[in-house]
This record gives C-alpha cells, sequence and structure tokens, in this order.
C-alpha cells in the first residue's frame, strides 16, 4: 500500500511497546479475537489498543482476513491504514537528537549524531590531512532537527559539506573563511534540504523579449533516507518580486524528473522562469513542494530447501516474493523469483534501478555467503518484477538458503519548502 504525506511541521511519533516478541505476538492475537466480542465498546477498545500499540505491530496482523467476519475485516483494515500512515511519516519525518549540554571533541560530537539518527557522516579531511583537527565543541541538543545540530557543531569548528562524495554519507570539509555557512538562504524540510546555489539570467541582444532565468537549487538530504525518485512539479512552484507580483515559471517541461544515484545525498535541481525586467531586483519569496519515492524499512526473504522451494511465497508487509523455481547443473545455478508490491507507485518504472541493487545470496549451513554472479530481468510491470540470479557452485544448492531483501513498502511523500531574497543577476 502506498501512503502519501505532506509534511508541514513536526512528526507524527508513535508508542512503541515495550513487551518481548512472543508476549507482544500474544497480545496482539488477544486483541484481533475482541475485535469480535459481543460488547461494541470491547470491540471499539480493542481496535483503539491495537492503533496505540504502534507500527511495530504491523507484521504481527493477519496479511489474510477473509476468515474473518465483516466487521472484524473493517476495524483490521482501519487499524493497518493508521498504522501504515504512523510508518511512512517515521520514514520520511526528520531526524532528531538529543544530547545533554557538555563540552566533547568534535569526533566524538559528530559520532554521536551519527549514531543517535541513523546518519552516516565522514570527516573527509582525513583523506587529505593524516590528523585533521579535532577541537572541543559545545553540544547541547533537546529533540533537535539533525540538520540544526550538524549546523551548530560544524559552525564551531569552522566546517561544511562537501554534496557530491561517492558513499552515501554527509562529507564534512573545512570552511574557507569568505565561504557562507552551509545552506546560506536555504531551508529545511523533513529530512531534506534546499539551498539556493546560482541564479543564471541570459538575454538576447536582438529580441526584448526573449531569453530565460534559471534558479539551480541543491537538494541535500539525511543519508539514511535513499530516495528511489525525485520529480518537482513546475506548477508547484511560486515565485514573487519585491513587489509582490507573480515571477511565472516556465512551465512547459509540465515537470522535472531528476535522476537519483543509490549513493548520493544530493541532487541538482533547476527550476526555469520566464525572464522578468530588468526592473526585477530580486525573488522575495518562492515556493515549493518536491514529490518523493522512498523505500520503507528492508525486510528479509529466506527459502530453505531449495530444491523442494518451487512456487514458495511469502508475504512481508506490503510485499510478496515468491521463489518460483530452481534449477541448474553442479556449476551454475539458476534461482528465479518474483517481487510483488502491493503498490509500487511507479517505482518499478524501467528508468528506476533500485531494485537491481537488492541483496540476494546464498547461504552455506555454516552461515557462509555466496554472492550472485550476475542477473537477468525475465518481466516487469508497474507493480511486479521477475528476476533469475545466477550462483556458482560446487555441487547442489540442496542445503543452502537462498535470501533476498528488499523494502517491503514504497512510500510517497510531499516536502514543501519556502526560500527567500534571492538576488537576481
Amino acid at each position: 500500500m502506498l501512503v502519501a504525506l505532506l509534511l508541514t511541521v513536526g512528526c507524527l511519533v508513535s508508542a512503541q511497546p515495550e513487551a518481548g516478541p512472543d508476549e507482544l505476538a500474544s497480545r496482539v492475537q488477544s486483541l484481533i479475537r475482541r475485535l469480535d466480542a459481543p460488547r461494541l465498546e470491547a470491540r471499539e477498545a480493542a481496535e483503539k489498543d491495537l492503533t496505540g500499540m504502534g507500527p511495530a505491530i504491523l507484521e504481527l496482523l493477519p496479511a489474510d482476513t477473509t476468515d474473518f467476519s465483516p466487521e472484524v475485516q473493517q476495524r483490521l483494515s482501519r487499524v493497518r491504514q493508521k498504522l501504515e500512515q504512523e510508518a511512512a511519516a517515521a520514514v520520511v519525518a526528520t531526524s532528531r537528537v538529543t544530547i545533554p549540554g557538555q563540552r566533547m571533541p568534535l569526533s566524538k560530537a559528530v559520532a554521536e549524531i551519527s549514531r543517535r539518527t541513523g546518519n552516516r557522516i565522514v570527516d573527509h579531511r582525513a583523506r587529505v590531512v593524516e590528523r585533521p583537527a579535532d577541537p572541543e565543541v559545545h553540544v547541547a541538543f533537546d529533540n533537535t532537527p539533525f540538520w540544526e545540530a550538524l549546523d551548530d557543531v560544524m559552525k564551531q569548528a569552522d566546517l561544511t559539506v562537501y554534496p557530491f562524495g561517492d558513499e552515501r554519507a554527509i562529507y564534512l570539509v573545512d570552511r574557507s573563511p569568505d565561504a557562507p555557512p552551509f545552506g546560506w538562504k536555504g531551508c529545511s524540510s523533513g529530512p531534506f534540504r534546499f539551498i539556493p546555489s546560482e541564479l543564471i539570467a541570459r538575454r538576447n541582444t536582438t529580441a526584448a523579449d526573449e531569453g530565460a532565468l534559471r534558479l539551480n537549487l541543491l537538494v541535500v538530504w539525511e543519508p539514511r533516507l535513499a530516495p528511489i525518485g525525485l520529480t518537482q512539479k513546475l506548477g508547484d512552484i511560486k515565485a514573487f518580486d519585491e513587489n509582490g507580483d507573480e515571477l511565472p515559471v516556465d512551465g512547459r517541461l509540465g515537470e522535472l524528473e531528476i535522476p537519483v544515484n543509490p549513493n548520493a545525498t544530493s541532487v541538482r535541481l533547476g527550476v526555469p522562469f520566464v525572464l522578468p525586467s530588468r526592473r526585477v531586483q530580486k525573488i522575495a519569496r518562492l515556493t515549493g513542494t518536491l514529490d518523493a519515492l522512498v523505500p520503507g524499512p528492508v525486510e528479509t526473504f529466506r527459502f530453505d530447501k531449495l530444491l523442494e522451494a518451487n512456487e514458495t511465497r511469502q508475504r512481508v508487509a506490503g510485499a510478496t516474493v515468491t521463489l518460483q523455481r530452481v534449477r541448474g547443473n553442479n556449476h551454475t545455478w539458476e534461482v528465479e523469483i518474483h517481487v510483488r508490491f502491493d503498490e509500487a507507485n511507479d517505482a518499478l518504472a524501467s528508468h528506476r534501478g533500485w531494485i537491481f541493487n537488492n541483496e540476494a545470496f546464498l547461504e552455506r549451513p555454516e552461515g557462509v555467503r555466496v554472492e550472485n554472479d550476475g542477473f537477468e530481468t525475465r518481466m516487469q510491470s508497474r507493480n511486479e518484477i521477475g528476476l533469475v540470479y545466477r550462483f556458482r557452485l560446487e555441487g547442489s544448492p540442496e542445503k543452502c538458503s537462498f535470501i533476498y531483501k528488499t523494502p517491503a513498502k514504497i512510500f510517497s511523500a510531499r516536502f514543501p519548502y519556502e526560500l527567500e531574497n534571492l538576488d537576481l543577476p
């Protein structure tokens, strides 16, 4: 199921159950039975309790509800929908940091922010200088958004971000004395940051009504996020000059689909405008909304007894993986699988290759991992894909397990942003 969100102020926080796995499963099953209780009050209380247990119980809810009464089916559907909305909100909300006030070395502060948010941060200075400076910084964060906390530490240490690293991480580098702080004139929206990097005007000297204006934005996100696709609908952008007059966006392209490298934490977004008259001095205010496809948590599908596992199906959350067949000889074996998402929302479009980066490997009984030797696509549609993985093995894979890892859900989220006072060239 796809969950669409519009991030505004704050984020949704769900209660996390503290019970152990067995106790939690037992309580969920008990509450599901109470959804069919004779008294209406008991049924409503059970639905409320299930919803209050948070997204952690999603995997404990029955995927197939056809054996339940119509009322129980409706209640379970409402519970699942609410919890999936909470799970989606948690995925696309900003990470937050809490560290009591204290002084500590820069390296420790960065490590703590990274550990508490799940965002990898690399001190890129270490690749240039053997022992980069490690000054003391003061930290005092109370549920502080990730970018705000990182800004505070970078400011104290005269650092900035290099946004084009080749790994999924935030790269810290020295900031030159005349350079503005990272994110200058930008804004944050959830885990994203929108930073104006360049305004380019072009005028035709022989035709007064011809020319173009382009605003280049650097869009950066928390490394934990790994968006699958980003789209900017040009109709969602509104801009005004210093007199309050609208600056028309050149919307002939309709929308901009921005390619995303799976190891990247930033992209460039170029917004085209109709060139205004020379009297206009600035973009006083600009608002927009970026659409993002974001993967949910990665789930593991494990298939044992491979030679007997043909047409074995496993379902987790919104994904179903079917091991269709295993065939081969003593040297090369093929494992054919079919992956289906309840709603992929164009995440499986042919130009998006994220799913080909999913882990797929064999595991021997002693735990040794055997990587695949390549794969091919057998079919691909809006919500489904068929893949064949090849493995080189000495002997039969009979005692091996096949492991496939994929996000079970793809969330669609919208991130509004607003920029101010951008001087025109």
